[in-house]
Order: structure tokens, then sequence, then C-alpha cells
């Protein structure tokens, strides 16, 4: 049973007209700026912190919102229905809050969390290389201890928030020869082990901070490793909930289509009639409905198991493979019936389009998604090289 409980379609009201009043003025001007610097993002954050935006997935003692999985997912999907690279900015910031709280040690949590509430503190999560993008496992950046401290060394690349973190929770290799056992995070903080940090720029989510980040002789203190040995265990529990918020977020792209594209057809004639009342104007209305109706169950099916403690790895996969892809098949109907102004910036929905088909690759492509799903209800991995 998914319907939303008294409580979340009261929150979902609330959030849809702050947003619709606060936000969505602003987006279209920040979108061709670029990403957003740290000041802005603060600013933002600050403003969508009563809802329970960042700290949603923090326990009441931490002073978070503790929502559960579900509530978050209506929170991400809202925003992303406005803005998508917001969204994406604040469940990584989100995450990182997320990570500290499981798996950070009793000095950091006390010293750190409280930060959280403040909505000052900005943090990423540090996994992808140039070499190592679904295969996680192959991580090269390396940590070695040296005195008290571990000296890191490598490269990640297209890291959400990256430009603007107070600090990142980096996924290393502290011993190769044990493969993924031997993969572990450091929370690294900028002000006491610096690191650079280059933006990426991209084809959509343009306002959300990307960028490349170098550890070069990188110093962090020995007590900021985390939960020696346990980095893939967590990334892996992490994408499971990620992949999921990811089937929420392009539902709320694919959402925001469809209502500029049933505004358009309303509001637009030809031929002495509006576009809406052509068969096929219809049909694609239809069909977009219908594929986000689809992701939307998908991805509040994985978040649904999640609240109830159960696994939810080739669900919260398929979630994220259906919704990115429907929301790209969606945000391009919608091109289509604005005609030749869905081609141009004074609409937004080829800010969707470009949004949506960016979210195919993040946290594993489609097709890695799909042999995930593939592996785990079929016992049977797709490849397996010698």
């Amino acid at each position: 049973d998914f319907d939303y409980t008294e409580e979340q379609q009261m929150l979902k009201t609330n959030v849809r007209n702050f947003l619709e009043k606060e936000i969505a003025p602003i987006v279209d001007e920040q979108e061709k700026k670029g990403p957003l610097d740290k000041e802005t993002t603060v600013s933002l954050i600050r403003k969508l912190m009563p809802f329970g935006y960042l700290t949603g997935f923090l326990p009441q003692e931490h002073g978070g919102s503790e929502l559960d999985h579900k509530t978050n997912g209506i929170l991400v999907e809202e925003l992303a229905r406005v803005w998508a690279s917001l969204a994406g900015i604040v469940f990584i910031a989100s995450g990182f809050w997320w990570l500290l709280s499981e798996a950070g040690t009793p000095e950091q949590k006390e010293r750190l969390l409280p930060l959280a509430t403040s909505g000052d503190y900005i943090g990423c999560l540090a996994i992808t290389e140039p070499n190592a993008g679904s295969d996680v496992a192959s991580v090269q950046t390396t940590a070695t201890l040296s005195g008290n401290h571990y000296i890191i060394n490598g490269t990640k690349t297209w890291i959400s928030n990256g430009s603007i973190a107070d600090a990142a929770f980096i996924l290393v290799t502290t011993d190769r020869s044990l493969g993924a056992l031997g993969l572990s995070f450091f929370l690294v903080e900028r002000d006491v082990s610096p690191f650079t940090s280059k933006e990426l720029h991209k084809l959509g989510l343009r306002s959300f901070p990307t960028a490349e980040l170098s550890f070069d002789d990188c110093r962090v203190p020995q007590e900021n490793l985390l939960d020696p040995g346990s980095g893939y265990q967590r990334t892996m529990t992490f994408f499971d909930m990620s992949r999921a918020m990811v089937g929420a977020t392009c539902t709320g792209i694919a959402q925001a289509a469809i209502d500029a594209s049933i505004k358009y057809a309303q509001d637009r004639t030809q031929f002495g009639h509006p576009i809406g009342s052509f068969q096929m104007i219809q049909e694609m209305i239809v069909d977009m409905i219908a594929e986000t109706e689809a992701g939307r169950l998908l991805s509040f099916r994985a978040l649904d198991l999640l609240d109830k403690g159960q696994k939810s790895r080739w669900q919260s996969s398929l979630a994220k493979a259906y919704a990115t892809e429907a929301a790209v098949r969606t945000t391009s109907k919608a091109i289509q019936i604005h005609g030749a102004m869905g081609l141009s910036d004074e609409y937004p929905v080829e800010r969707y389009f470009r949004d949506a088909r960016s979210l195919t690759i993040p946290d594993g492509t489609t097709q890695m998604q799909k042999l995930i799903v593939g592996r785990d209800v079929l016992g049977i991995r797709a490849f397996v090289w010698s």
C-alpha cells in the first residue's frame, strides 16, 4: 500500500506550495549561471530544512527529522519537480550525514553532527574514479599509514558537491591484496587535509556542482578511518537507497514535464482548436502519465522495502533503470508537444530532458542496473572473466 498517510499528503502539499512560490522563480536564471556556489547553496538549503530536507535521514537524537524512506522520497520528488539540480545537491549532502551517522566514530558524531542542523556544512561522497565507475571494487586511490596519519593518493571524478564540499567521505583501498574487503571510507575535512577540486561541466543538472577531486599526499588523521574493510558493503547499502531516490528524482522531473505539457496543450491552439483536442497529443500525454506512474510505483516499492528493513538490491536497481529511461522518453514527448518552443530555453522542457538524460548514468548506468536485476532474479552472473 503506497498511499500517502495524512501527514505525508499534508507535507507534500505544503512543500509543493513553498517550492512553487520561493524556489521555482529563480531556477531558470540560476541554471544559466552554472554550478551553485557554496553561499547560494547554503542559503537555499536553509530555506528547505524546516520541511525535513538535509536532516531527514538523521535520527532525532542527532538533531534530525528521522523521516522514513518513503517520506524522504516524497521530498526528493517534489524538489526535483521544481529543480532537479537542487534535489541532487540536497540528497548528496544528506548522504554525507547519513554515512556519518551510520559509521562515524563517537568523536566525529559529537563534533560534526550538530553542524548538520545549521545547513552551513556541505559534504560529499567520493567513490567514482576515472577507471572505477560501476566496478567499485577496482578503486585505485590508496591510503598508506605513516605514523598517526594516513597518506592518501588518487583521483576521484564526477563527485557531486565536490567543488563546494567542506568534507568528503572518500572510498580508498588500504590493502589491494584483499580486493573489495580492503576498501574503507575516510573522512577528509578540507580545512584539515586539503585537497583540490576541478569543476566538470555537464549536459544537464547544470546548477549541480560536480567535480574531479585530487588527493596528492593528503595527510588524514588515523582516527578518520571509518570501520576498516566495510567500504564496499557501505557503498552498496548507500546505492540501494540512492538508486531508488534517483528513481524518485526522475519521477519528479517527468511529472514536471507532464504538468507543463498539459498546460501547453490546453493553451496552444492550431486550426482553431486547442492542440490538446488532437488525438495524437492526447496519446502522448497518456503514455507520459503511464510511464511516470510506473516509475513512481517502482521507486516507492524499493523505498518501502528499505523502511521494512528488507533487501531492495534489485528492486532499487529496477526503479533506477526504469524511472530514468521513462523520464527521458517522457521529457522527449514533452518537447514534441511543445513543438519548436520545446527546443527553446524560454520553456523548461528542454531542461527537463537534459536533466533526465543525465541521470541515466550516475549510480550505475541503465545497463548495469539491468545486469544487477538479472543476476539477482536468475542467480546467474551475466559475465564472468577469469
